[in-house]
């Protein structure tokens, strides 16, 4: 039976970017999560289909490095009340980079 939502990724594909992502985080005291969260997003991403279709995710580090930024400035001074409202942003950066791979 064809599934609409289909995974196709391997938990050792997933153990290797978790670790090379996490190693990478950690040496810079955070400042690379952007980049390894969109990595993780990127391979996410090309092992999902949705109804017979790739998904692609094309954000970048770079592209949410200063809203990420702000973010955990904002849940800082606001001793993490801004929370949600930053995780709200996150998720609307996530979605708008996301795109079935098939369309340009």
């Amino acid at each position: 039976m064809k599934r609409d939502f289909e995974f196709e990724g391997s938990g050792f594909g997933y153990l290797w970017l978790c670790i090379w992502t996490t190693v990478l985080s950690v040496i810079t005291f955070g400042l690379f999560f952007p980049w390894a969260y969109s990595a993780q997003q990127r391979w996410i991403c090309s092992n999902t289909y949705v109804n017979g279709r790739q998904l692609r995710f094309d954000g970048t580090g770079f592209g949410f490095f200063f809203q990420w930024l702000i973010i955990m400035v904002l849940t800082t001074i606001t001793f993490g009340i801004y929370i949600p409202w930053g995780y709200c942003q996150f998720k609307r950066w996530e979605t708008r980079n996301t795109v079935f791979a098939d369309e340009y």
